[in-house]
Protein backbone atom coordinates (compact mmCIF):
# COMPACT_ATOMS: atom_id res chain seq x y z
CA UNK A 1 0.00 0.00 0.00
CA UNK A 2 1.12 3.49 -0.68
CA UNK A 3 1.60 6.10 2.01
CA UNK A 4 -1.52 8.01 2.99
CA UNK A 5 -1.20 11.76 2.84
CA UNK A 6 -3.61 14.29 4.27
CA UNK A 7 -4.13 17.12 1.83
CA UNK A 8 -7.01 19.28 0.59
CA UNK A 9 -8.39 16.58 -1.68
CA UNK A 10 -8.69 14.17 1.29
CA UNK A 11 -10.20 16.77 3.60
CA UNK A 12 -13.91 16.67 4.39
CA UNK A 13 -14.95 20.31 4.49
CA UNK A 14 -18.51 20.44 3.17
CA UNK A 15 -20.98 21.17 5.97
CA UNK A 16 -23.67 19.10 4.30
CA UNK A 17 -21.37 16.07 4.01
CA UNK A 18 -20.29 16.38 7.64
CA UNK A 19 -23.92 16.68 8.77
CA UNK A 20 -24.74 13.61 6.68
CA UNK A 21 -22.00 11.63 8.45
CA UNK A 22 -23.46 12.52 11.87
CA UNK A 23 -27.12 11.99 10.90
CA UNK A 24 -26.93 8.85 8.77
CA UNK A 25 -23.55 7.36 9.57
CA UNK A 26 -22.30 4.79 12.04
CA UNK A 27 -20.12 5.33 15.10
CA UNK A 28 -17.21 3.52 16.75
CA UNK A 29 -15.75 4.82 20.02
CA UNK A 30 -12.54 4.30 21.93
CA UNK A 31 -11.34 5.83 25.21
CA UNK A 32 -11.51 9.48 24.16
CA UNK A 33 -11.91 9.54 20.37
CA UNK A 34 -14.94 8.49 18.36
CA UNK A 35 -15.08 7.70 14.65
CA UNK A 36 -18.21 8.59 12.70
CA UNK A 37 -18.27 7.16 9.19
CA UNK A 38 -20.51 6.74 6.18
CA UNK A 39 -20.01 5.31 2.73
CA UNK A 40 -19.31 8.01 0.16
CA UNK A 41 -20.55 8.34 -3.40
CA UNK A 42 -16.98 9.13 -4.44
CA UNK A 43 -14.42 6.34 -4.33
CA UNK A 44 -12.14 8.41 -2.15
CA UNK A 45 -11.45 8.54 1.57
CA UNK A 46 -12.22 11.94 3.09
CA UNK A 47 -11.42 12.83 6.68
CA UNK A 48 -12.32 15.56 9.20
CA UNK A 49 -11.09 16.06 12.76
CA UNK A 50 -12.94 17.84 15.56
CA UNK A 51 -12.29 18.81 19.18
CA UNK A 52 -15.09 20.25 21.33
CA UNK A 53 -14.94 23.85 22.42
CA UNK A 54 -16.79 23.15 25.67
CA UNK A 55 -14.14 20.76 26.97
CA UNK A 56 -11.09 22.66 25.63
CA UNK A 57 -11.49 26.42 25.79
CA UNK A 58 -8.14 27.41 24.28
CA UNK A 59 -7.81 27.25 20.50
CA UNK A 60 -4.16 26.28 20.85
CA UNK A 61 -5.15 23.19 22.83
CA UNK A 62 -7.83 22.21 20.30
CA UNK A 63 -5.40 22.70 17.41
CA UNK A 64 -2.72 20.62 19.13
CA UNK A 65 -5.14 17.74 19.71
CA UNK A 66 -6.25 17.91 16.07
CA UNK A 67 -2.62 17.84 14.92
CA UNK A 68 -1.99 14.77 17.08
CA UNK A 69 -5.04 13.00 15.64
CA UNK A 70 -4.06 13.89 12.07
CA UNK A 71 -0.52 12.64 12.50
CA UNK A 72 -1.55 9.37 14.13
CA UNK A 73 -4.16 8.84 11.39
CA UNK A 74 -1.60 9.56 8.67
CA UNK A 75 0.88 7.09 10.15
CA UNK A 76 -1.58 4.27 10.79
CA UNK A 77 -4.05 4.61 7.90
CA UNK A 78 -1.51 3.49 5.29
CA UNK A 79 -1.33 0.06 6.94
CA UNK A 80 -5.01 -0.43 7.72
CA UNK A 81 -7.16 1.35 5.12
CA UNK A 82 -6.93 1.97 1.37
CA UNK A 83 -7.00 5.60 0.29
CA UNK A 84 -9.68 4.69 -2.28
CA UNK A 85 -11.97 3.08 0.31
CA UNK A 86 -14.89 5.40 -0.49
CA UNK A 87 -15.81 6.51 3.03
CA UNK A 88 -16.20 9.82 4.85
CA UNK A 89 -14.63 9.85 8.33
CA UNK A 90 -15.10 12.34 11.14
CA UNK A 91 -12.90 11.84 14.20
CA UNK A 92 -14.20 13.58 17.33
CA UNK A 93 -12.06 14.03 20.43
CA UNK A 94 -14.38 13.98 23.44
CA UNK A 95 -11.88 13.60 26.28
CA UNK A 96 -11.54 16.43 28.79
CA UNK A 97 -7.79 16.15 29.41
CA UNK A 98 -4.81 16.85 27.22
CA UNK A 99 -2.99 13.65 26.31
CA UNK A 100 0.30 12.67 24.73
CA UNK A 101 0.80 11.35 21.23
CA UNK A 102 1.17 7.73 22.36
CA UNK A 103 -2.35 7.71 23.88
CA UNK A 104 -3.84 9.32 20.78
CA UNK A 105 -2.05 6.82 18.55
CA UNK A 106 -3.32 3.86 20.60
CA UNK A 107 -6.90 5.08 20.32
CA UNK A 108 -6.53 5.79 16.60
CA UNK A 109 -5.12 2.31 15.95
CA UNK A 110 -7.96 0.67 17.85
CA UNK A 111 -10.55 2.72 15.96
CA UNK A 112 -9.05 1.92 12.56
CA UNK A 113 -8.74 -1.78 13.43
CA UNK A 114 -12.34 -1.86 14.61
CA UNK A 115 -13.47 -0.15 11.40
CA UNK A 116 -11.46 -2.60 9.31
CA UNK A 117 -12.93 -5.63 11.08
CA UNK A 118 -16.48 -4.30 11.14
CA UNK A 119 -16.79 -2.83 7.66
CA UNK A 120 -14.01 -3.88 5.33
CA UNK A 121 -13.91 -7.61 6.10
Amino acid sequence: MSSFSLNKSNSLKSTSEIDDVFKNGQKISSDFISLHYIESVEKKLKVAFSVGKKSHKLASTRNRLKRLMKESFRINAKNLIDSDAGYNFVFVYFGSEKVHFTKVEECMKSLLLSFRKKVLS
